[in-house]
């Protein structure tokens, strides 16, 4: 396990303390969740680059407009 300092909206902490007492597995989940959910679009997009006509940083721009995708750009 790791601790470490997070900082939300307050109104969403205060959402999720009235779901649950473990605040802390609340948030492990959702980051399950979501990184899964990145793992599933990668493996579907892989099959949009086989016959491409354009060149890739075209293709990938296109795919984040489609998606409104801002992961990519917030990434460190």
């Amino acid at each position: 396990m790791t601790k470490t300092s997070i900082t939300i909206p307050e109104a969403i902490y205060k959402q999720a303390r009235e779901l649950t007492n473990n605040f802390s597995g609340l948030v492990a989940m959702a980051l399950e969740r979501y990184i899964e959910k990145q793992i599933e679009k990668a493996k579907a997009s892989f099959g949009k680059w086989q016959e491409r006509d354009q060149p890739s940083v075209e293709i990938v721009n296109i795919l984040r407009a489609e998606e409104r995708r801002t992961d990519a750009r917030c990434s460190r």
